[in-house]
Formats: C-alpha cells, structure tokens, sequence
C-alpha cells in the first residue's frame, strides 16, 4: 500500500504539512513573487480540482476568517484593562500585549490540535498556530501590528494509516510605533516576538501574509480531518484555504493526496503538474509526485524528478535529514550523503545529521570514521537524552572494534 505525506519525505509515503509547535513542514510555501509578476498568479478558479469527488462537501460548514479572532466580551474586557491601566503606560504596546499573554497564560499547554482564538482562550491549549491566532485577536483590539514567520526546528513526524503527517513551527512578530522623526515623519518601532518555544536554536525562515496565515487554519485543520479519514470535511476546510490563499503550496499539495486517496490520479497529476508551473519548486511536492510515478511504474519520469530534487535549494535542513533517511532505508547510499551535505551546509550544528552520517559508515564498515561522526553527534546534541543515545551507541561501536 502506498503512503502519504503531506510535506515533504517518503518512505513510500506521501506527507501532509501541520503548523504545530515542533518543528515547517519545516513548512514549504510558495516563494514571495515580485510585484510586477502578481497578476500572473492563478486564482482559485484555475486550480485544476475534480470536485465531483466531494459532492457532499457543499453542506459542510466552516467558520467565517473573522471568526477565528472573536473574543468575549469578558476577555476584551480583562485585556484592555490591562493594557490601559495606568502604570503600564511606560512600556511599549507591544511589551505591554506580551506581557498580558505571559501573566495571563502562564500554564499556557501544548495541544496538538488547531484552534480559534476562543477555544484556545476557554482551555488554555493549543498549538503554536493557535498562540499565534489568539496573539493576532488581542492585537487587533488595539494598536498593535502583527506579521509571521515560519521557523526551522526539529519537526515532529507522526504516522496515521498511510499518511505522514509532519509539524512546523510559526511565530508571530508584534510591533507598535514609539516615536516619530519631525524631520521625515517616519515612526520608529518597538518588535517584540511571541514564539511558543523560544529559542536560539531554531533558524528562522520566510515571511508569512496575512492570507497565508489565515489559510494555514484551515490548511491545518483538515490535514486534522484527514487523520479521522473525514474526506468530505477535509475537502471542504482545504477548499476554504485555497479561496483565501491560493498559492498555499502545502494546501495544494494536501489537495493533490486528498485526491490520491480518492483513486483519482489523474487529477492528482495535474495538481502536481499545476504546482510546478506555477510557483517555485517545492521539494514537498516534488519528493511526493515523484513517488506516485515510482508506483506507477513510470520510472524514467521519476528519475527525472530524483534529479530535480538534487538541484532544488530547500532552506530547511530537516527536509534534507528526511530525505537521507529516506534513502539510508532504502540503501542509496551515495544520495543519502548527497542529501546530508546539503543540511550541513544549512545547520551545521544539528546532531542528526553526523547520526546519520555514522548510520551510513557503520552500513559500509568504516567503524572509525562511525565514531568520529557520533562523537561530533554527541557534542552538537541538542538534549540530555540524545547524547545518552550516541553514548550507547558508541559504546556499541567500541565493543566491535
């Protein structure tokens, strides 16, 4: 049976990107085009969808965008009292929002699912997109401006039935003007980021737009849906992103599997086809096109796309780390390293990648040069536990020696 991903890696599967709190899918998104080329872009109406698929998708109600942003009266009320009271007036509006969200969700808990600001207010939880959606729904009460960023990380990867699913990580930037020059008219700003996780760690990635970020809700919740197998409620939730956004890559590419799942290949194919022409190459969509055409036995077309792979300048590290460990397990060796070259050029500093350099040593029998890459693991290990586990297996290694 075939595997999906909704994202990017394949061990014969097809990956579906989540903005969670982990990671981006390291999240792969279309590319900012230049002003002059914008009214090139497709719209909604020239993406190429069978809907005849999703005939009950039509009774399927989904919230409204402003919906997603709604509080309370009662929380309006708390957050503006506390934003305006008196001896707050010295900070900044943006250190002031930031620090309500500290004070106030202090046992602020992870969960897993993608929520409306309202939700996430009642119980506290939710995801990083969820932080991000609440933070935007106190910002817009007051004079605040808000923008995002995906962020590089470890992602989280998580099998349901056939499809993969794979989280990435999404800040949100907080801004308000502090003075302005009389001379120009210009403000200056006071940034401030509200990160689930912050961390030095992470890389930073690209700029997100305001439809992008509304579009990555619905985006996420049906990659949500899909692990109930709820299709006709994943179709509708995609269809809305793609209204929003258009060119939300990981949507597209979420609406090419659906469409697989469906046994409609065919139109999977020209969603794929669609993405390429349209928009800059995309490893994600690449990694899972090229493997519906190995399962197709059309093995000259996915070579094709193997080689476009090599050339595709992907920033985030973790999808190269996926992919090397996609070609370690299947024994491609010499692309697995090809692959890790790449993320070392990226992260240098990520443990995982001179683990899995050892993992093709050991499998070729150069134990001392497996040794030298998890002592180099074990120093760049990013927890206690990892460097337990590259200390075990050097262990191992020098048992067999």
């Amino acid at each position: 049976m075939s595997k999906f991903v909704l994202h990017s890696l394949y061990f014969n599967l097809v990956m579906l990107l989540l903005i969670g709190c982990t990671t981006p899918p390291s999240a792969h998104h279309s590319q900012p085009v230049p002003k002059n080329q914008a009214e090139l872009l497709p719209t909604y109406a020239d993406i190429p969808i069978n809907h005849q698929l999703f005939l009950s998708s039509d009774t399927i109600k989904v919230p409204k965008p402003d919906a997603l942003f709604e509080l309370s009266d009662q929380a309006q009320e708390e957050f503006l009292q506390f934003f305006y009271d008196e001896t707050r007036q010295s900070q900044t509006a943006d250190k002031r929002l930031l620090s309500f969200l500290e004070r106030r969700y202090d046992n602020f808990n992870y969960f897993g699912q993608t929520l409306k600001a309202a939700d996430t207010l009642q119980g506290e939880l939710g995801n990083c997109l969820s932080l991000a959606i609440l933070t935007t729904a106190y910002a817009n009460l007051v004079d605040v401006n808000t923008s995002y960023q995906m962020v590089y990380s470890v992602p989280i990867y998580e099998l349901v039935d056939d499809i993969l699913y794979v989280s990435s990580h999404v800040r949100t930037r907080i801004s308000s003007p502090t003075q302005i020059d009389r001379t120009t008219g210009q403000f200056s700003f006071s940034r401030t980021y509200v990160d689930y996780f912050p961390t030095s760690a992470r890389s930073r990635g690209q700029r997100i737009t305001e439809p992008l970020f509304i579009s990555m809700y619905y985006q996420n919740v049906a990659a949500e849906l899909l692990k109930e197998d709820a299709r006709e409620e994943a179709f509708t939730y995609l269809k809305k992103a793609l209204e929003i956004a258009p060119d939300n890559v990981a949507a597209l590419n979420s609406l090419a599997v659906l469409h697989r799942r469906q046994h409609d290949e065919a139109t999977a194919e020209k969603l794929y086809h669609f993405i390429l022409e349209h928009y800059p190459v995309n490893l994600s969509v690449v990694v899972n096109f090229r493997e519906m055409l190995m399962l197709q036995g059309r093995n000259d077309e996915a070579e094709k796309l193997e080689q476009m792979i090599a050339t595709i300048d992907d920033p985030n590290p973790y999808e190269w780390i996926a992919l090397a460990q996609e070609s370690i397990e299947l024994n491609r060796l010499h692309r697995a390293e090809r692959y890790l070259q790449k993320a070392e050029q990226l992260a240098p500093y990520v443990d995982e990648i001179y683990f899995q350099y050892a993992r093709i040593d050991f499998m070729r029998g150069r134990l001392t040069s497996a040794q030298r890459n998890l002592v180099t693991a074990q120093r760049h290990a990013r927890s206690k536990e990892r460097r337990t586990l590259y200390n075990a297996k050097l262990g191992v290694l020098n048992e067999s020696d």
